[in-house]
């Protein structure tokens, strides 16, 4: 444009538009594309999480298939053969095979509860309160105890830590254990409760005779060794009987 006064100013408004790398919607596929990538990344921790803890119940359930069929058909074998040999051993020989038959049965039992930690199906609540309620009913029943199994599980199906679960019952074992040998109650009472965070295991006999005022409470022992394992607190009340108290907060 020309201009009959050359004193005036000319005024030319250029507008030059950024590279599309700068422009806001190339800045919203960096930004998608950012969230994808962190997206996939944790998707694939978290795959290569779920292989290797599948990778590790494959093992734990071989292990435990494996101690029950090679393991346990040896003992069992064992514990037979031994009980057989003794009908018609001497009075010596005799006392000597039935104790190895009864060391075999013994084994055997501790073998069954090692299948039963190891192997990853057994890994809910439910599994473990079977375990716990079918031990009380074998062994109470057999000292005429009568007990009531009082079970409040938020979730039957929710899952348990094996190291946990393992402990939760060998506590349990060890209690019963000590309430048929020890005490002279005829009836038990057992509460378990659980929940995501919690839970806590309350068994009471009305018996007089208690294991620790009988032996070195050793029994305890074992029992407070194996709740500090998980984190958990045990106690003991004497009123009316004797009670031991397990929780886990």
């Amino acid at each position: 444009k020309t201009f009959d006064n050359p004193s005036q100013i000319a005024q030319i408004n250029i507008k030059i538009n950024p590279p599309f790398w700068l422009t806001w919607w190339a800045y919203v596929i960096y930004l998608i594309s950012a969230y994808s990538l962190i997206y996939a990344y944790i998707q694939w921790g978290v795959r290569q999480r779920l292989q290797k803890i599948k990778e590790l119940e494959n093992i734990r359930l071989g292990i435990s298939s494996n101690l029950h069929d090679d393991v346990g058909s040896i003992l069992s074998g064992l514990a037979m053969q031994s009980q057989i040999m003794a009908i018609t051993a001497d009075a010596r020989q005799k006392e000597s095979l039935l104790e190895l038959s009864n060391m075999s049965h013994e084994a055997m039992e501790r073998m069954r509860d090692t299948v039963w930690a190891i192997d990853s199906r057994k890994d809910k609540y439910e599994n473990l309160i079977d375990r716990m309620r079918a031990f009380a009913e074998k062994n109470l029943h057999l000292k005429s105890i009568k007990h009531d199994f009082t079970i409040k599980v938020e979730d039957l199906k929710m899952e348990i830590n094996p190291d946990l679960r393992q402990n939760i019952y060998l506590i349990f074992k060890e209690a019963i254990t000590n309430i048929c040998k020890h005490s002279n109650a005829s009836k038990v009472e057992i509460i378990f409760k659980a929940e995501k965070t919690y839970f806590s295991l309350y068994i009471k006999d009305n018996g007089t005779l208690v294991k620790s005022e009988n032996s070195d409470g050793s029994g305890l022992n074992n029992m407070d060794l194996r709740a500090k394992k998980i984190g958990a607190t045990i106690t003991t009340e004497k009123n009316a009987g004797f009670a031991i108290i397990i929780e886990k907060k």
